[in-house]
């Protein structure tokens, strides 16, 4: 995962960034080393030019941040949450289909 194509949330900023603010994001756990996680990364890099503005991505390395990995019951990497105005409102596990995740988008924003 490139930390720098997209936000890069943790332990510390989590709540202030994703909790605290309006409309949807969207969190990827993910681990080192992992090739899903690698294959959902180039997914969400081509979903991230057909999203709403507005919608967030970012990501949570699940290495450096165990207790919120934990906090919300991510076991398998990568593990996307999306999160609308700070509540949980779905979860996928896996690399999915760009199609896919962009009708989750859609019907979360």
């Amino acid at each position: 995962m490139a930390d720098g194509e997209f936000a890069v949330w943790n332990e510390q900023n989590f709540d202030a960034e994703v909790l605290r603010q309006p409309g949807l994001a969207v969190v990827d756990f993910w681990t080192a080393n992992c090739v899903p996680c690698k294959q959902l990364t180039r997914v969400l890099a081509q979903l991230s030019t057909e999203i709403p503005a507005g919608v967030r991505i970012g990501t949570v390395k699940v290495n450096d941040n165990p207790d919120l990995a934990a906090r919300y019951g991510v076991r398998a990497s990568p593990t996307l949450l999306f999160f609308k105005d700070g509540a949980l409102v779905d979860t996928r596990t896996g690399v999915d289909r760009r199609q896919v995740l962009k009708k989750l988008v859609e019907t979360h924003a």
